[in-house]
């Protein structure tokens, strides 16, 4: 675990995605298989029937082998797609080994789905969200985007926040002491990480 409270969250999101790139092939994937037995153990994960996940970019931990073996168990799985316009904002498109991907702005793939059969991310069971630090309470860094919490806030706002589960996914390096949070930013349910699970100490599992 990192101590970096004292720093901003620019110098943190330098420094962890420095350490991420400097992972070998190697070792991101042994990451990701443990990353895989590690999802498939959380207790929520049985009753999860619509998943948004990601794809792997930047040195994130890669998350595709649980999504192969979560569709392989008859569970829908969506990868975001960038809204149009420019408000940060994505949806989630169907996603299984044949479809069709297209890059998005940043040079990442997403689904080559119209926008009609997208789904809001409150229609998904659970969301595994990238991150670059995050903390036992649940706050996380990100890109610097704001897409996940511009695109979660009218969830977040309910009195009743019964899905999606947001569940982060991050190498183990990432964890980080404390993190200052911004007033728009959503806390995790829980991380997942390759050594474990941590349930979010702000909102429990």
């Amino acid at each position: 675990m990192t101590t970096l409270l004292v720093r901003s969250k620019k110098e943190i999101r330098t420094e962890m995605r420095d350490r991420r790139r400097s992972i070998t092939p190697t070792e991101q994937h042994l990451a990701a298989m443990s990353l895989r037995k590690n999802i498939l153990r959380l207790q929520i994960f049985s009753g999860m029937r619509r998943i948004g996940a990601y794809l792997a970019n930047d040195g994130e931990i890669d998350p595709l082998y649980a999504i192969i073996e979560s569709i392989s168990r008859g569970k829908k799985c969506y990868l975001p797609v960038l809204a149009p316009g420019q408000k940060p904002r994505i949806r989630f498109g169907r996603f299984s080994m044949r479809s069709e991907m297209s890059l998005n702005r940043y040079g990442i793939l997403e689904p080559s789905v119209s926008r009609r059969s997208c789904v809001e991310p409150a229609e998904l069971d659970l969301i595994l969200l990238p991150l670059v630090a995050f903390d036992l309470m649940g706050r996380r860094i990100g890109m610097g985007g704001g897409y996940y919490d511009a695109s979660l806030a009218t969830v977040a706002s309910r009195k009743q926040w019964n899905k999606p589960r947001l569940i982060g996914l991050a190498h183990e390096f990432q964890r980080v002491e404390m993190l200052a949070p911004d007033e728009w930013d959503i806390p995790l349910h829980g991380i997942v990480t390759n050594e474990g699970f941590y349930e979010s100490k702000s909102i429990g599992e």
